[in-house]
């Protein structure tokens, strides 16, 4: 995983920089000891991670997705800060080494 310092543009979301970054909301919160939403000029520290997108499709579940491509439960909960999913919602997956 390589580790970048990113400084927060106008604009910018936890959930849009971790996007850009492949990387989960929550984990860049933790790193960076976070407790609100990042504001423009704030140095954030972020790990990449190798994920994809993808798009959930009726009758999805964390469970199945993770079966899917081959990712554990906890790996695709933790990188997109979430318990659950709902249609048409855009996560990412890990790929799988």
């Amino acid at each position: 995983m390589k580790a970048v310092l990113y400084t927060v543009k106008k604009g910018d979301t936890l959930s849009s920089v971790a996007a850009r970054f492949h990387a989960s909301p929550s984990v860049i919160a933790e790193k960076n000891n976070l407790k609100g939403a990042p504001f423009e000029g704030m140095k954030l520290i972020i790990e990449e991670q190798e994920a994809f997108g993808y798009t959930v499709r009726p009758f999805d579940t964390i469970e199945s997705i993770a079966a899917k491509f081959n990712a554990s439960q906890e790996s695709v909960k933790k990188i997109n800060g979430l318990d659950a999913v709902f249609v048409g919602q855009r996560i990412l997956v890990p790929m799988s080494k």
